[in-house]
């Protein structure tokens, strides 16, 4: 497994973590969830350039987004500074995703 698909499944299971603890943002933690699955699906399905720009910018945000979802997997008062970070690598996968689909 690469790095790309560690890194997401980290923040998966941070995050689904995170989900049990019953957060005052779960609703937000399961919108989270929600994409990061569907993504997870979608790069399943694909051949991937490990070359491309795209590639290299999406593990790297998914490598911080790991990190941070760990830490308010630990503390959920830390959730308010993973969100960012999950959202910046959502959009960063999703740009990586969108090179293939087209």
């Amino acid at each position: 497994m690469d790095n790309l698909h560690q890194s997401l499944h980290r923040t998966i299971r941070a995050l689904e973590t995170l989900s049990e603890k019953n957060p005052p943002q779960a609703e937000q933690v399961d919108e989270l969830l929600d994409q990061l699955f569907q993504q997870k699906i979608d790069l399943a399905n694909l051949n991937t350039n490990t070359s491309l720009p795209a590639y290299q910018q999406a593990t790297q945000a998914l490598g911080q987004a790991a990190a941070r979802a760990e830490k308010a997997a630990k503390d959920p008062h830390q959730f308010k500074d993973a969100l960012p970070v999950v959202n910046e690598a959502i959009g960063k996968l999703g740009k990586l995703l969108n090179h293939f689909a087209n």
